[in-house]
């Protein structure tokens, strides 16, 4: 479960940003949080977050701020400095950080404990690295690092902390050491790096992979009532997809979720739709083409499906981003509200969500409405409604009042039809 998850020099973010997922202490919507444990201590968790806010304003850069931090954290002691395909690349339009590293930090909640786990890098080293954990209520480091030097501070068996003092040397100076004690199955690492390999990001060109895993996923018990349930409330028109070819091992945003198949072509995805006779009495069931026959809408529905079902059912974070493209709002507010609910969220399930739908605002809490604003200077900051203001009541016109601009998070084009009109003429 994530608490908070901090970017600072990356992108368009020059300063620290903090995507904040702890509730506060407001009363609105109260099955909208989770009651967890932070050590020792209750805590609220909130089950999702909006982020809203006008283009360019920085929400696709926090998104891939996380997606790096994940892809690092999981890849980084596998990947050599000649193999490795990402790039850190951080605030460039200041010289007070052009040439410093950008920083990445998750809080989150595995197994009872709370960790809190970040590293400084640039794309030739990890700078510093450190790692946190809260049992009961004070917070006690575990590692801490800088470039090369590292220290081991939580008390361990000797045997054990010799056991990570010898894999401090085989911790290159681009490598996570957290990386490299997951590789060699140290407990605390593994079930970190298993945290971020759990959380799901969704853009549109993952949209082909996260169709196919979606007809996988209809031939699973597990998962499959709960696919058929949602299908059938969407009011699509079809009611099955299936799957007539197998593919090989594909990667879905960052991790491999299929096993090798034989046959290494490309899978055929077919949806089935009643077939009605002159008196509209149904005869049949006939299969037609996803890619051909349906619209670009229930596609998006059916890959944002199959990865949200497994999210719901087994536990994890759901990033989306371009939530409410070519989606219908009813079917957007469906889709938080079984996030929101306490029937169908019962494994702390959570999504993080790009929208530009204000409608959904009236189902959220002020601590869930977080808005993206570029200053003067082109950097990003980011802030929660209630944050923003508290003074904002709970039962405010939130889709009104924020296309008025009072929350700031909306494109400035004032003018701009009055400058083209005085142009022309």
């Amino acid at each position: 479960m994530l608490l908070k998850f901090v970017l600072s020099n990356y992108r368009s973010f020059k300063e620290s940003v903090i995507l904040d997922m702890e509730a506060c202490s407001i009363k609105e919507y109260s099955n909208n949080v989770f009651c967890s444990k932070h050590g020792s201590q209750p805590i609220n968790v909130l089950k999702s977050i909006v982020l809203m806010g006008a283009n360019s304003s920085g929400k696709t850069n926090l998104f891939k701020g996380f997606e790096l931090m994940r892809y690092i954290v999981i890849n980084s002691a596998k990947e050599t400095e000649f193999t490795k395909n990402y790039t850190i690349e951080p605030f460039l339009l200041s010289t007070e950080t052009e040439n410093e590293p950008s920083l990445f930090e998750c809080t989150v909640i595995v197994e009872g404990i709370t960790y809190r786990y970040g590293f400084k890098a640039n794309n030739k080293e990890i700078q510093s690295e450190w790692l946190y954990m809260i049992l009961k209520r004070r917070e006690e480091p575990i590692f801490l690092r800088n470039k090369i030097e590292f220290e081991i501070v939580k008390r361990f068996s000797t045997e054990y902390k010799n056991k990570l003092n010898l894999l401090t040397e085989l911790t290159r100076k681009d490598a996570l050491f957290l990386s490299v004690l997951s590789n060699f199955n140290i407990e605390f690492a593994v079930q970190i790096s298993k945290w971020f390999a759990h959380n799901t990001i969704y853009t549109e060109k993952n949209l082909e992979e996260a169709i196919d895993f979606t007809a996988r996923m209809f031939a699973d018990p597990v998962y499959k009532s709960h696919l058929e349930e949602i299908v059938d409330k969407s009011d699509l028109g079809f009611t099955t997809i299936e799957r007539l070819k197998n593919r090989s091992d594909r990667i879905y945003a960052g991790v491999k979720i299929y096993e090798q198949d034989n046959d290494h072509s490309k899978s055929e995805i077919r949806v089935s739709h009643p077939k009605f006779d002159s008196r509209n009495r149904k005869i049949k069931d006939i299969s037609l083409e996803l890619s051909k026959m349906e619209s670009s809408g229930s596609q998006k529905f059916l890959a944002l499906l199959g990865p949200m079902v497994k999210v719901l059912v087994d536990g994890g974070l759901f990033w989306i981003d371009d939530f409410d493209a070519k989606i219908h709002p009813y079917i957007i507010s469906m889709i938080m509200d079984l996030f929101n609910s306490e029937i169908y969220n019962l494994k702390g399930a959570q999504i993080v969500a790009i929208s530009y739908n204000q409608q959904i605002l009236k189902k959220l809490r002020r601590d869930q409405i977080v808005f993206l604003n570029k200053d003067l200077y082109g950097a990003s900051t980011l802030s929660a409604l209630y944050v923003f203001n508290p003074q904002v009541p709970s039962n405010a016109l939130f889709d009104k009042e924020y296309l008025q601009g009072s929350y700031g998070g909306v494109p400035k084009i004032n003018g701009v039809q009055n400058s083209f009109k005085e142009k022309i003429n």
